[in-house]
């Protein structure tokens, strides 16, 4: 399924003009639409956007936020969850205009910004059954945010992208009832067993086109929902073609080189190093706030390398 937005929709989204004051957003249901209606304004929260994280109003987790604060996309931030130990760092953030739900935004992997959270986060990163900082959420009050919003009558969403998508996966599963819906972009994998055990109705998983982090990192797997693949032009961009041709013929990183000459060394090196940005700028990259992303439903087994 191919999904058009028009320009002038996703530019009201992408300046945060009130875009969520329009959304009448329902209860969900076991069979839910093919996408989540707060995407565009959950993917701007969930993804660094690394040209912006100097910018204290801009609504990415990766920029910290005071409780208080208003964030662009007309939301504010009620309560702030960090905790040194484990690295788990999340925001509970709650709409100023329309009825759009609260939402627990939560950080995915520190190496990227800020500087800190490495070594807490990184064998979060690598081992799909680890839940330490799931159980951070609940030792430093994210869960108690969550049932005190659901006592009010407003369920929250628990978003997140790649770490922050997994421990997401692992609050929905546990906390089932308490959550309206898990939203995670590009995600780390779950256990197995925990994937058996979800019954969550309202899961959604975008994946970037061309992404390999999410699939490669854990091996883990993915709580039952709805599987989108999100791209700014698609497979037929000349882009993307000449990126996965780049991609397809460069050794990883940890292989070893194929040249015994210094200047082939040399090349290999800004070969790698090239295709590693790529990578990284498709697992943060922003596709919504292109003119016309396009957005498909998909079958997980069609996005493994």
């Amino acid at each position: 399924m191919l999904f058009k937005r028009k320009k002038s929709q996703s530019k009201l989204a992408q300046l945060g003009q009130q875009s969520t004051g329009s959304v009448n957003f329902p209860d969900f249901i076991p069979s839910p639409p093919p996408r989540h209606p707060l995407d565009v304004i959950y993917e701007q929260f969930s993804k660094p956007q690394l040209t912006l994280i100097l910018k204290k109003d801009e609504p990415s987790i990766y920029v910290r936020h005071t409780e208080g604060q208003r964030v662009r996309g007309n939301y504010q931030v009620e309560r702030v969850f960090d905790d040194k130990i484990t690295g788990f760092y999340a925001e509970g953030r709650v709409p100023l205009v329309g009825n759009a739900p609260p939402v627990l935004v939560i950080r995915g992997y520190g190496s990227w910004y800020p500087l800190d959270g490495v070594l807490q986060d990184t064998p979060e990163v690598f081992i799909a059954h680890l839940n330490w900082q799931s159980k951070a959420a609940e030792t430093q009050g994210a869960v108690d945010w969550i049932k005190e919003k659901c006592q009010q009558g407003d369920r929250p969403d628990v978003i997140g992208e790649s770490l922050g998508g997994k421990i997401a996966q692992q609050l929905g599963v546990k906390y089932c009832d308490r959550i309206r819906s898990v939203v995670t972009f590009n995600p780390l994998g779950v256990s197995q067993k925990l994937v058996k055990s979800s019954s969550h109705p309202s899961v959604f998983h975008y994946f970037t086109l061309g992404e390999r982090y999410a699939f490669w990192a854990n091996q883990g797997d993915f709580i039952p929902g709805t599987i989108l693949q999100i791209s700014k032009w698609g497979t037929r961009s000349w882009k993307y073609r000449l990126t996965e041709w780049l991609i397809q013929r460069t050794p990883s990183p940890l292989e070893h080189f194929k040249s015994r000459h210094c200047l082939g060394r040399i090349i290999e090196i800004l070969e790698r190093l090239i295709v590693q940005l790529i990578l990284v700028y498709r697992h943060n990259g922003l596709i919504f706030i292109h003119p016309r992303p396009v957005v498909r439903v998909v079958d997980l087994k069609d996005l493994l390398p």
